[in-house]
C-alpha cells in the first residue's frame, strides 16, 4: 500500500534540500538576470530527476552518478569558467553526500523520512557556516590559475572517493560515521580556503590598481612639470613676443600676426597632455593610458566632458576606466586597424562612458564577458566582473556589443554633481 503521507513528507524534505543546493551554488557562481527563469526550470527538473531516481534505485552508484551529473548540469546556467564549474559541482556534491552518509551510517543504514530530514538539517547547518565565511558578491567573480584550481578540485574529489569506498566497501558503525564527519569538515574547509584565496586575490588586485594609480599620478606630475617649463620659457620671452606682435600689427600684417599667435599656442601645447579637464584623477589616469595607446595604436580619439569634481570614489573610477581601457588597448593592438575611441561625459548626474575599439576573433552580438589573452590570467587585471559590481554600486548599466570588427562598451552610472 502506498503511503502518501510519507511520499508528501519526502517531497517537502527534498524541496528544502534542492533549495539549499541552489543557495550553496549561488554563493560561488554568478547568475545573469535573464537566466533566472531557466535556472528555476533547471532546479525543478533536477528535483524531479532526484525524486524519481531515488524511488527507483535508492542509494546506489547509479543514483550517485546521476545526482552529480544533475548538479554539474545546473552549473551550466551560471556564469563562470568550466574549471570553476567543475570545482563548484564537486564541492556541492561532496558536501551533500557527506551529510547524507554521516546520518546514514550513524543510524544503521536506515533510509526513512526522519533521517532524510536530519540530513537536510545537517546540510542547512553546513550552508549557513559556508555563507557566513563567504563574501558572495566578490567571491562569485574570482577565477584562479590552473595550479590553484587543481588544488580546489582535488580535495572534494578525494572526499567523494573516500565516501564511495565507505558506502560500497561494507563499512558501518561509528568508524564510518566519524570518517564521514571528518570528510565533511575537510570539505567545509575547502570553502574557507577558497574564501581566503579570493580575499588574497582581491588584495593583489587592489594593490595593482593603486600601483597603476601611482604611475598615473607620476606621469601626470611629469606632464604638469613640462607644461610649467613651457610657461616659464614663454614668460621669459614674453617681452620679445609682444614687441614682435606690435610691429606686425603696426604694419597691418594680420595674417602674419595670426600665424605668430598660433605658433605661440603650439609652443604652449604639451604633446603628453591628451586630457585636461581639471579633474586630477581622470586627467592622470587617462593621460597615462592614452600615452600608452598612442605609442602602440594608429588612431586614438578621446572626447572628455566632465567637471573638475565628481561624486565618484577615485578607486572605483580607476577600476572601471583602467580595466576597460587596458582591455580595449590590448584588443585593438592585435588588429590591423589599431583603432580606439573614448567618450566620457556627465549630464544631469548621469556619467556616460563609451569605449570603442577594433577587435578580431569575437562573434557579433552582445557579449557577457571576454576572456583575457594574457598568460597569467589570475594576476592581471581585475576582470569585467568587478567593473560590473562597481557599475551596479552606482545603480548603472553596462553593455558590450561587437559588430563588424568593432567592440563597443557602453556604461552609465548615476552620480551626484558637485
Amino acid at each position: 500500500m502506498v503511503n502518501y503521507k510519507v511520499i508528501f513528507q519526502l517531497m517537502i524534505v527534498n524541496i528544502l534540500r534542492v533549495l539549499l543546493i541552489r543557495k550553496l551554488m549561488e554563493l560561488f557562481l554568478p547568475a545573469e538576470e535573464d537566466e533566472i527563469k531557466k535556472i528555476r526550470i533547471g532546479y525543478v527538473c533536477y528535483y524531479l530527476l532526484v525524486m524519481i531516481l531515488f524511488r527507483i534505485f535508492k542509494i546506489s552508484a547509479l543514483y550517485g552518478i546521476c545526482n552529480y551529473l544533475g548538479i554539474a548540469g545546473l552549473t551550466s546556467f551560471y556564469r563562470g569558467t568550466w574549471k570553476k564549474r567543475i570545482w563548484v559541482s564537486l564541492a556541492v556534491f561532496a558536501t551533500d553526500l557527506a551529510c547524507s552518509l554521516a546520518v546514514y551510517f550513524a543510524f544503521s543504514h536506515q533510509f526513512i523520512v526522519n533521517l532524510q530530514a536530519v540530513q537536510t538539517l545537517l546540510l542547512l547547518i553546513c550552508v549557513t557556516i559556508i555563507s557566513r565565511t563567504s563574501d558572495t558578491a566578490a567571491d562569485r567573480e574570482i577565477a584562479f590559475d590552473k595550479r590553484q584550481t587543481c588544488i580546489l578540485i582535488a580535495i572534494p574529489a578525494a572526499g567523494i572517493l573516500i565516501l564511495s569506498v565507505l558506502l560500497y566497501g561494507g563499512y558501518q558503525g561509528m568508524t564510518a560515521t566519524l570518517i564521514c564527519v571528518s570528510t565533511l569538515i575537510i570539505n567545509l574547509s575547502i570553502f574557507y580556503l577558497y574564501h581566503m584565496m579570493a580575499e588574497n586575490y582581491r588584495n593583489l588586485r587592489e594593490n595593482d590598481i593603486y600601483r597603476q594609480q601611482t604611475f598615473a599620478y607620476q606621469n601626470q606630475l611629469d606632464v604638469i612639470m613640462e607644461s610649467q617649463g613651457r610657461i616659464r620659457a614663454l614668460r621669459h620671452d614674453m617681452k620679445n613676443h609682444i614687441l614682435a606682435l606690435q610691429m606686425l600689427l603696426q604694419k597691418k600684417d594680420w595674417e602674419e600676426a595670426c600665424r605668430y599667435v598660433d605658433s605661440m599656442q603650439d609652443f604652449m601645447a604639451n604633446p603628453s597632455e591628451y586630457i585636461a579637464t581639471g579633474n586630477e584623477s581622470v586627467d592622470s589616469l587617462l593621460n597615462y593610458k592614452l600615452q600608452r595607446a598612442n605609442e602602440i595604436l594608429e588612431m586614438v580619439e578621446a572626447r572628455i566632458s566632465i567637471p573638475e569634481k565628481l561624486m565618484l570614489h577615485t578607486f572605483d573610477l580607476n577600476v572601471v576606466l583602467g580595466n576597460l581601457l587596458d582591455n580595449a588597448i590590448e584588443a585593438a593592438h592585435r588588429t590591423q586597424e589599431k583603432r580606439l575611441k573614448v567618450m566620457i561625459k556627465l549630464e544631469k548626474g548621469v556619467l556616460f562612458i563609451n569605449i570603442r575599439n577594433s577587435c578580431q576573433g569575437i562573434a557579433d552580438g552582445k557579449q557577457r564577458g571576454l576572456e583575457t589573452t594574457k598568460e597569467d590570467a589570475s594576476n592581471h587585471g581585475i576582470g569585467l566582473g568587478n567593473v560590473r559590481r562597481i557599475v551596479e554600486k552606482y545603480q548603472g548599466e553596462m553593455e558590450l556589443l561587437c559588430k563588424d570588427g568593432s567592440m563597443e562598451t557602453d556604461i552609465i552610472m548615476y552620480i551626484k554633481e558637485m
